[in-house]
């Protein structure tokens, strides 16, 4: 009985770095500790018992929202690495885009009561509740116009916007 209810409710069977709050119809979130953007630094992540679904990666700006735009578009580079025990699944590197949106880049996105960075290459991410994951953040070159502001990085299942 404890296992098919560790099934059914991920957040009985997660382990590792992170919140891990949510349930399977409103969705589930992964909420890591903050990570200073305005300082170069590599910060690990592990963690396991993820739901068996795509969840979107991003970094939130902690205390930003849509009227810190032009405090949020700097040229500080950002790198994820997401791996699992079989190797990489996906590397997302490089500054946020000046404008609009590509196939490669961190956006800056702006909903509402929040700000943050999402990128195309390693965003979206189906997990698998059977493997253990590293995530792998590095910040660089360190735009000096760069806001003295955290970023928390978080995995949503029903994207960034929610």
């Amino acid at each position: 009985m404890l296992l098919a209810l560790a099934d059914e409710y991920p957040a009985m069977r997660f382990r590792g770095d992170g919140e891990f709050s949510g349930g399977p119809i409103l969705g589930y979130s992964l909420r890591m500790r903050p990570i200073p953007f305005y300082t170069p630094g590599e910060y690990v992540f592990h963690f396991s018992g993820m739901p068996d679904e795509e969840m979107t990666f991003w970094l939130e700006a902690e205390g930003k929202n849509r009227n810190d735009e032009s405090a949020l578009r700097v040229k500080t580079l950002m790198e994820e690495v997401l791996t699992n025990q079989k190797g990489q699944i996906c590397r997302a590197d490089g500054p946020p885009l000046e404008r609009g949106q590509s196939d490669h880049g961190w956006d800056l996105v702006l909903a509402g009561e929040e700000a943050g960075y999402w990128n195309w290459d390693c965003g979206l991410v189906l997990f698998k509740p059977s493997e253990s994951y590293t995530l792998t953040l590095r910040i660089r070159e360190v735009d000096p116009r760069t806001p003295k502001v955290n970023l928390i990085p978080l995995f949503r299942s029903r994207g960034p916007y929610s």
